[in-house]
C-alpha cells in the first residue's frame, strides 16, 4: 500500500472565534505569555486574526470583520473553537484523496492568512468537527 499524500505531519494551529479581540489577545499574549507571530486584518478572509505560537504550532483568534461565514458562526454558536488545521505535503492531491473517500472540499484552495495554501472540509465528514488542511506552498507555486 502506497503512503497517503493527506497523511497529516503536525497540527498547524487551532482557531478560536472571539466577539472582543482584545480581551482575547490580552489573555493569550499577555496572561498565558504565549509569542504573537502576526496580527493583522485580512479583507480576503473578512477576519481580525493574531497568530500566537505554542510549542511547534498556533493559536489562532479571530474576529469577524463585517458579513461571512466567520461572522454567521459568531451569531450562530457564540465565540469559542472554531476549526483545527493539519499541514499536509501537497493540498491539491489531499484535497483529492479525501474527496475520493467521499469527504466534501468546501471550496478550492486559496491563500491563508500565514501564508501557503489552505481549505476546508464539511464538518459533516469529519464528525462534527471544521477541519482545515494546509500547506506551505504559495498558491502560484501550483
Amino acid at each position: 500500500m502506497s503512503e497517503s499524500r493527506a497523511k497529516a505531519t503536525r497540527v498547524d494551529h487551532i482557531s478560536i472565534v472571539v466577539e472582543d479581540f482584545d480581551r482575547a489577545y490580552d489573555f493569550y499574549a499577555n496572561q498565558l505569555g504565549l509569542e504573537v507571530l502576526k496580527v493583522e486584518e485580512s479583507e480576503l478572509h473578512g477576519v481580525k486574526a493574531a497568530f500566537l505560537k505554542i510549542g511547534d504550532m498556533m493559536i489562532e483568534i479571530i474576529r469577524p470583520l463585517g458579513e461571512g461565514p466567520i461572522a454567521d458562526f459568531l451569531a450562530k454558536r457564540g465565540p469559542g473553537f472554531h476549526h483545527v488545521a493539519f499541514e499536509v505535503p501537497d493540498l491539491p492531491e489531499a484535497l483529492d484523496e479525501v474527496a475520493g473517500a467521499g469527504i466534501r472540499v468546501l471550496g478550492e484552495p486559496k491563500p491563508g492568512i500565514h501564508g501557503g495554501r489552505i481549505s476546508f472540509l464539511h464538518p459533516k465528514d469529519t464528525q462534527g468537527t471544521m477541519v482545515e488542511l494546509c500547506d506551505t506552498k504559495e498558491p502560484e507555486d501550483s
